[in-house]
């Protein structure tokens, strides 16, 4: 049996290897980012592995958590960011049966129908629940972590704020549950048993007295595994919401559902939109990577790898897919050429808007900076760019407004965020006239991706030119700012010594040229009177009193004779 699961960003991929390890891989691009090896299980197997739920915005130690069950009983908990081991868990059984990780606590169930609530810090059983005398054959956790699922033959509703039964659900049928999820949105559980049926419960109408199924999707084969993916369409001028679930069959075909909460939609919806044939590979699990895509893990002659196969393309579900002969995942330049796609597809009536998938072609893009584009849109024409590694394209697709970038990034695979961040550096390092455009993207992208960044080896290394930039403009802004304020204090004061000139009539007037002449004829005695009438001439109409003339010119012959001594 194959031991497989994916983590709820469908970023990480973890399976039990060769030499019982448990190798970790990027899902995007299949490489394997770290493998664990404990020396006291070589003896023993892994028999589950679970990722833990987790929220970007938390803190780094809740980000992203790996718990493996060994046929022994123990539980490890490995960090899958800084790939290291937090701890053991020493169990209650050494047939565990079920296992659930959440944010803060671990989940285990035994075939005695036995649960346990663990403490991921202090490693220490907190609370137990004799659930039922039968075997736990799944368990799953909403994502707000306030109720635990049990399933066997029935399903139990466990209210995780007294660990005690809220709703017990014993008529499901004799038969056990296989796998048991949530919608994303919490409002449905999806469950399969060992046949072809996929039945979906809305929790909102499940009590213990009506457990009838709200709708039953009908598979081509006994199933396998699930994978659900929740997102919000248009159609008819409102939003819907689309419930995407995937069925891995056990003959390795994979059926792909789509299931609207709006009931009048769901015509025909128990049929599979779209069907991936295998061609003779032995497909081990899948996982729905976004409204357009899953991907697929393979094992093909001792080699584990990854295909990513779309199945939504021009707004419509192309209705069967036929998988070519597989190669490596990061050989493959595109998903298209490695699968034959029939001419019969499903079309999706209505307005969906939300999933637009039209190939673009660059000179009819719009550079309007009054529109407001298309998230969906940019999303398709960045990956495209990315693939094809077209600057221009890339470069285009990038020039939208503010709120456009953050919804783009957000749907975003972490991947091709990372890919698109390492292209941002490069523009901001070799062209500074782009920093206006491609600020924004680089500081969205760190926000809503910094999980995944985490978990990129010698990070700091790759984003040293980021820093080294941003540590360039703080250092000039700095300087900038201190000559700013010198220029500031030259004006200022430049303003203080500029003074109003005000205009007056002297009270005297001193002619030095006069004064000259009538120093020399004092030296030759030839001073006349004449002279001194036109002296004092010069001197009427300053006063307007004979009297205060006669004064001064007394003053001034005073002044003369005092020059003369």
């Amino acid at each position: 049996m194959s031991v497989t699961t994916y983590d709820k960003d469908r970023e990480l991929f973890a399976r039990v290897g060769k030499d019982n390890r448990i190798e970790v891989y990027n899902s995007f691009n299949g490489k394997l980012l770290h493998s664990f090896t404990e020396v006291e299980e070589t003896e023993n197997e892994y028999t589950l592995l679970a990722f833990s739920s987790h929220n970007k915005t938390e803190s780094k130690e809740n980000l992203k958590n790996l718990v493996a069950v060994s046929s022994s009983g123990t539980c490890y908990l490995y960090d899958v960011i800084d790939f290291k081991k937090k701890g053991v868990f020493s169990t209650h059984s050494k047939t565990i049966t079920a296992v659930v990780l959440g944010k803060k606590y671990l989940f285990t169930a035994d075939t005695q129908g036995k649960v346990y609530q663990w403490d991921c810090s202090s490693k220490k059983s907190i609370r137990n629940l004799q659930a039922s005398e039968k075997m736990v054959s799944s368990m799953t956790l909403n994502n707000k972590e306030t109720q635990l699922i049990l399933a066997n033959n029935g399903i139990q509703i466990v209210d995780l704020s007294n660990f005690r039964d809220s709703k017990k659900i014993s008529n499901i049928g004799s038969q056990n549950i296989k796998e048991i999820t949530f919608t994303q949105d919490d409002k449905y559980l999806v469950l399969h048993k060992k046949d072809s049926l996929v039945s979906i419960y809305a929790m909102d109408k499940l009590t213990a007295n009506d457990s009838t199924v709200t709708f039953t999707l009908n598979a081509n084969g006994p199933v396998q595994s699930l994978s659900v993916f929740t997102h919000d369409i248009k159609r008819s001028n409102k939003n819907i919401t689309q419930y995407l679930i995937s069925a891995l069959l056990e003959s390795s075909q994979v059926n792909i559902f789509a299931y609207y909460q709006d009931e009048q939609y769901n015509k025909g919806a128990e049929s599979p939109v779209s069907e991936i044939n295998p061609n003779s590979q032995n497909i081990y699990s899948m996982n729905l990577i976004s409204t357009t895509e899953l991907v697929l893990s393979i094992f093909e002659k001792e080699k584990y790898h990854f295909e990513r196969v779309k199945f939504f393309d021009k707004n419509i579900f192309i209705k069967s897919i036929t998988l070519e002969r597989s190669s490596e995942f990061d050989k493959a330049s595109s998903t298209n050429k490695k699968q034959k796609i029939s001419n019969d597809s499903v079309a999706i009536s209505g307005n969906a808007v939300e999933m637009k998938q039209e190939k673009i072609n660059l000179p009819n893009i719009k550079k309007n900076n009054d529109s407001i584009a298309s998230a969906g849109t940019i999303v398709d024409l960045i990956t495209q760019s990315l693939k094809a590694d077209n600057d221009n394209l890339l470069l285009s697709s990038i020039k939208v407004n503010f709120s456009v970038i953050q919804s783009t990034v957000k749907s975003l695979p972490s991947p091709y965020a990372y890919s698109l961040l390492v292209k941002l550096l490069k523009y901001l390092a070799t062209d500074n006239s782009k920093s206006l455009i491609v600020l924004p993207w680089i500081n969205c992208i760190i926000k809503d991706h910094s999980g995944y960044l985490l978990s990129v080896p010698n990070l700091s290394k790759k984003l040293s030119v980021l820093n080294s930039i941003v540590q360039d403009k703080f250092d000039l802004h700095n300087r900038l700012s201190k000559l700013v304020g010198k220029f500031d204090l030259i004006q200022s004061q430049t303003k203080s010594v500029n003074t109003e000139s005000v205009e007056y009539d002297p009270t005297l007037v001193y002619d030095e040229a006069s004064d000259n002449e009538d120093a020399n004829q004092d030296e030759d005695g030839d001073m006349t009177d004449d002279n001194e009438d036109s002296d004092s001439d010069e001197f009427d109409g300053m006063g307007g009193d004979d009297d205060e003339d006669d004064g001064l010119d007394e003053d001034i012959e005073d002044l003369m004779d005092d020059d003369d001594l």
